[in-house]
């Protein structure tokens, strides 16, 4: 899907919108690997190097879905349901 949106990235079309939510949605689902979620951040960090008009039509998306889901993803913390790998993992003791 990179590659093809690198090359052909006016077959979003209409469906940018729609790409910024399912793209969202991956992103802020810990159940995906890392690389799967990854690489949908890819796709449309893609479209904006090759078509940034496209993305710019879609401000409101962009804003209210993928935003928030890049800063959900940012802010991940992998050991934050395991207080004792966490602290194993820091050296701290209790």
């Amino acid at each position: 899907m990179i590659e093809l949106t690198s090359v052909h990235g006016d077959i979003w079309g209409d469906s940018v919108g729609k790409l910024i939510f399912v793209v969202s949605e991956v992103i802020k689902n810990r159940e995906f690997e890392d690389s799967t979620r990854q690489s949908a951040l890819e796709i449309i960090s893609t479209l904006a190097e090759q078509l940034p008009p496209m993305l710019r039509k879609e401000q409101e998306a962009l804003k209210t879905q993928l935003f928030p889901a890049i800063a959900y993803m940012m802010t991940e913390v992998e050991l934050a349901e395991d207080l004792e790998a966490w602290l194993e993992q820091e050296d701290v003791e209790l």
